[in-house]
């Protein structure tokens, strides 16, 4: 075996999910909930649109659904997934770097892994959801991935230079109540066949165009890639006064910045008294940007509430699935572990789910790919925002349960076993795996020398 042979190994491999922080999952949980929320309008139709792509004319109750989504949802789940899905590829970085591989091999297994991503995303876009991210999180991640090779300052550049970018989603959500859209194409679709058909032209425009029209979402890419150079959501103790900071500003100013656009839902859904693209585009740029703060904020309060229900006052592995040394941080001012509680039972559920995020994510399109076109129940025409948030709501709170399973029983969601299965990482075995005689190989992978002089092949 050559030298380099157990540093690729080492690189490529997949830590144990009992190993894995639980902050950045805790936030790949609660961003299931904000994305599927936000992406319940992907399905209503039947109704014109007004400001974030809500129904201008709706009931009581399908209003305070629509608030609450504006206020925590909109624009503030799919940037907290961005984040997140750059602190993966900064940690993948980081391992890649402690076993030795050169840069280039590393961007090369990320171009592989992010090609079986986007495979998968274009199943889900053509089959289920015109609405699918993961194609633009293959491409745009492809990006982040070369870029994390290179100095802090690379990723300090990108996250500033498309941050004009982001903000124009925001302008077209502020000026999309203007048009008279009621709602997608493919939602409205009078049979299965015809909503294929939209949804393969969608995709084909999607990623041909996915470099120019998403190159926004390296900006929270990025951001999260210099976050994981600084461990800052795993090594909790080492950053907790920043991590308060960036929780608590994060959090408020995420929710300030949604209220004005928020209160043109509320006041003037119709929008026949503020009738401005510049105003609506402005409010729609702000509701945009304070929800990538925000998305900070979720994800620094997610390690703070991860570290303290399930790790109190014990040592602790404070590094992630995908990092390789065994570092431990112990705190013994804190008393002895937490017991079993209603919040550490949620938040170890809920960790669980973010550690299968792209299966409970395509999941949330089955489901509603089921309930809601005209071909089907037709739901996306009967139900209102608060009917359609309460199925998201249930799907995910149900797909927690096989989650769990799968983690107690060490086993990874069917899409994340594809995803590393055919995107060049494997698991990470506790020790070297026993040969047919019951030795061990050694760490650089030969066979011990008893077992030769045994005669062992």
């Amino acid at each position: 075996m050559s030298p380099a042979a157990p540093a690729a190994s080492a690189a490529t491999a997949s830590v144990p999910l009992s190993q894995r922080a639980g902050g950045p999952d805790l936030a790949r949980g609660i961003a299931l909930l904000g994305i599927g929320l936000a992406n319940i309008v992907g399905w209503l139709h039947g109704v014109e649109w007004t400001v974030l792509l809500k129904q201008s004319e709706t009931t009581v109750i399908d209003r305070v659904a629509d608030v609450a989504i504006a206020l925590f949802a909109d624009n503030r789940g799919f940037p907290l997934f961005a984040l997140l899905f750059g602190y993966g590829i900064g940690i993948l970085h980081r391992r890649s770097r402690e076993a030795g591989e050169r840069p280039r091999r590393f961007v090369t297994r990320m171009l592989k892994r992010h090609v079986v991503l986007a495979a998968i995303g274009l199943a889900h876009g053509i089959a289920l959801f015109t609405g699918d991210i993961l194609v633009d999180y293959a491409v745009i991640g492809t990006l982040c991935a070369v870029l994390v090779t290179r100095r802090s300052s690379a990723l300090i550049l990108a996250a500033v230079v498309t941050l004009p970018a982001l903000a124009l989603w925001g302008w077209a959500d502020g000026v999309v109540g203007l048009g008279t859209q009621t709602g997608y194409d493919a939602a409205m679709a009078e049979s299965y066949g015809a909503a294929v058909t939209m949804n393969m032209i969608d995709a084909a425009t999607g990623i041909a165009l996915a470099v120019v029209t998403d190159i926004g979402l390296l900006c929270p890419m990025a951001l999260g890639a210099l976050a994981a150079r600084l461990r800052l959501l795993e090594q909790v103790d080492d950053h907790r006064s920043t991590l308060r900071v960036i929780s608590t500003w994060g959090l408020l100013i995420g929710l300030l910045g949604a209220m004005p656009l928020t209160a043109v839902l509320v006041a003037d859904p119709q929008l026949t008294v503020v009738t401005s693209a510049t105003l609506l585009g402005i409010l729609g740029v702000v509701h945009q940007l304070t929800g990538l703060l925000g998305a900070l904020g979720i994800a620094a309060a997610a390690a703070l509430i991860s570290d303290a229900a399930l790790f109190t006052g014990t040592a602790r592995i404070t590094d992630n699935a995908q990092t390789t040394d065994a570092a431990r941080i112990t705190d013994t001012a804190r008393g002895p572990r937490a017991h079993r509680t209603p919040l550490r039972r949620a938040v170890v559920s809920l960790e669980a789910l973010g550690a299968m995020a792209l299966t409970a994510y395509v999941t949330q399109s089955l489901v509603f790919a089921v309930l809601f076109p005209p071909y089907t129940a037709d739901l996306g025409a009967r139900l209102g925002s608060a009917g359609a948030a309460g199925i998201m709501i249930l799907t995910w709170l149900l797909t927690m349960a096989p989650a769990v399973l799968l983690r107690r029983g060490g086993h990874r969601g069917p899409l994340e076993t594809v995803l590393r299965r055919f995107g060049g990482t494997r698991p990470l075995r506790d020790g070297p795996r026993p040969l047919r005689d019951g030795t061990r190989r050694r760490p650089d992978g030969a066979r011990p020398l008893i077992a030769r002089r045994r005669g062992t092949r």
